[in-house]
C-alpha cells in the first residue's frame, strides 16, 4: 500500500525530507496526552516516518468520517 515507504533507504528520506512537520506532529501527540514510546531496538528514523504516516492517514480517516461520508 506504501511502496515509498518499504526500505530503511525510504523512510530515512522521508524522516530527512519531512523532519519538522513529522516533530509537530510527535509535539502535538504529546500535548494530547499521548506518550510516543520509541522502541529500543528500533531505527529512529524509520519509527518516526511511520508513526507520522499513520497519524496523517488516522486523521484524514477522521476527517472523512466526521464529514459522513
Amino acid at each position: 500500500m506504501v511502496s515509498s515507504l518499504i526500505y530503511y533507504k525510504d523512510t530515512h528520506e522521508f524522516y530527512d525530507k519531512h523532519y519538522q512537520e513529522i516533530e509537530d506532529i510527535r509535539c502535538q501527540l504529546e500535548d494530547d496526552g499521548i506518550e510516543v514510546n520509541f522502541p529500543k531496538c528500533s531505527d529512529l528514523k524509520n519509527f518516526y516516518a511511520w508513526l507520522s504516516f499513520e497519524q496523517r492517514a488516522y486523521e484524514i480517516y477522521n476527517d472523512l468520517d466526521m464529514d459522513g461520508r
